[in-house]
């Protein structure tokens, strides 16, 4: 269930659902197989049979399996450049913003050091590490390294 609502969702980077350029088509669901509606294939044309004795309605469900074929190669070039278009837009945040810790530290500053990498015995025994303090100082900054 969760794969078919994830499936079923339109997606704000291209604007379409997974289900919807994969297959061209939007699932049958249970609130709408009750109504009154035509059997409609992935063209949004009524399904008849693939083979056609009548040689006109074989011309007819070719040029819908031509204008089918069109369709999905313009959603999968649309989903490329709008795929493409999120991830400049995304790097270009990811370039403005940085990462989260770039300060830079005097000599004589007063700084906190995280004991996450310390070994156990550095932090004073609390018995239990979840009763540990996250940051022990403050410390003077000596030097600077680097």
């Amino acid at each position: 269930m969760a794969e078919f609502a994830i499936n079923n969702s339109v997606h704000v980077s291209t604007g379409h659902t997974p289900f919807y350029v994969n297959a061209m088509r939007h699932p049958r669901l249970p609130s709408v197989l009750g109504a009154v509606a035509p059997s409609l294939s992935g063209g949004g044309y009524p399904v008849g049979p693939v083979v056609n004795k009548d040689a006109d309605q074989n011309t007819e469900f070719g040029s819908k399996a031509e204008h089918f074929v069109q369709r999905r190669q313009a959603v999968i070039r649309f989903v490329q450049d709008a795929i493409a278009a999120s991830v400049n837009r995304q790097k270009l945040n990811a370039d403005n913003n940085g990462r989260g810790n770039t300060n830079e530290f005097k000599v004589g500053s007063l700084v906190l050091l995280a004991t996450q990498n310390l070994a156990k015995h550095a932090v004073s025994d609390f018995g239990a590490s979840k009763l540990a303090p996250r940051f022990i100082g403050p410390f003077t900054v000596l030097a600077k390294h680097g």
